[in-house]
């Protein structure tokens, strides 16, 4: 089951994106918080960089596929840039909204200004590089006859 779990996380997070995302934006959360005082903004950055490693994390992931999809790559663009944000900024808001955090706005408005030129970018970088091949789902096996003919998918 562990590894069900682990599979499934690898192939929906970007772990270097979050990590530094978690970083950055924890740190500067921190820093609006300061003047509440230490704990509180301790509470603050580290619920930004929890949050950001695992939902960013996937979010970035979702923008890269949106990106790819879509015959007109300024449209997919926009579209992966603007839902990506509207998520990003609105889970930002409600977790900083829950108790603990003394400036839940301006707690927010680092996502909201980094979030539209982060995705943007982020996608027009996944729509450049071309359409990869995303991770197979868990619990099918792709199998090649010997020839190297593609004969189809297996279950586990």
């Amino acid at each position: 089951m562990l590894k069900r779990i682990r599979e499934a996380l690898d192939a929906n997070i970007d772990y270097r994106g979050a990590i530094i995302g978690a970083t950055l934006l924890g740190a500067i959360v921190f820093r609006l918080n300061y003047a509440h005082g230490a704990p509180l903004a301790t509470v603050a950055g580290l619920k930004q960089a929890t949050y950001t490693f695992f939902v960013a994390g996937f979010i970035v992931k979702n923008n890269e596929r949106l990106a790819r999809r879509g015959a007109k790559p300024a449209v997919a663009l926009l579209l992966a840039a603007f839902v990506s944000t509207s998520i990003a900024v609105s889970l930002t808001f409600l977790v900083h909204s829950l108790k603990g955090t003394p400036e839940p706005a301006l707690s927010t408005l680092p996502t909201a200004l980094i979030g539209p030129p982060g995705f943007l970018i982020l996608a027009w970088r996944a729509r450049r590089n071309g359409v990869r091949e995303l991770p197979q789902p868990v619990g099918t096996l792709e199998l090649d006859s010997p020839a190297g003919n593609r004969r189809g998918r297996e279950e586990i």
